[in-house]
């Protein structure tokens, strides 16, 4: 599928396995750490890229990764959006909306019947701008990390 072309420096594309390193390092920022190590297993990144079930997207800018969005396909037929995020110096630009709406057009290309987002606090108004809907009900993310004992 070609993607939306900002511009010949500025574009949406599906991302590739050597983009996982800079998706890695955009996910080292809040809300997405919860220690001082980099957040979330990279094995798990490669397959969010790889996995023919996952819709993964960068925004490359000049030869650099400034942003990406992530959604894993359910067998319902939605899609569940894992991240959208954006490096911290290039947020409130128009990237993540950029991110967002290339990956719906891909979603209703592939027949998706729906996308499920849980979203931060800090991205309710982004959403409720691109008509995701919730019941007003709190959600707090927890998370716990296993390991081995």
């Amino acid at each position: 599928m070609v993607t939306e072309s900002v511009d010949k420096n500025n574009f949406v594309r599906r991302a590739r396995i050597e983009d996982v390193d800079a998706i890695h390092h955009i996910l080292d920022m809040e809300p997405f750490k919860y220690d001082e190590n980099l957040p979330y297993d990279r094995s798990w990144l490669v397959q969010l890229v790889e996995n023919e079930r996952c819709i993964t997207l960068v925004y490359e800018s000049e030869g650099m990764i400034k942003g990406f969005i992530s959604g894993e396909k359910m067998v319902s037929g939605a899609v569940m959006i894992w991240f959208c995020a954006v490096k911290k110096e290039f947020q409130n630009s128009i990237i993540g909306i950029k991110l967002y709406l290339e990956f719906e057009k891909i979603c209703r290309v592939e027949g998706v019947t729906g996308i499920l987002a849980y979203g931060y606090k800090t991205s309710a108004g982004m959403l409720k701008r691109l008509n995701f809907f919730t019941d007003g009900k709190m959600y707090q993310e927890f998370f716990k990390i296993l390991k081995e004992e």
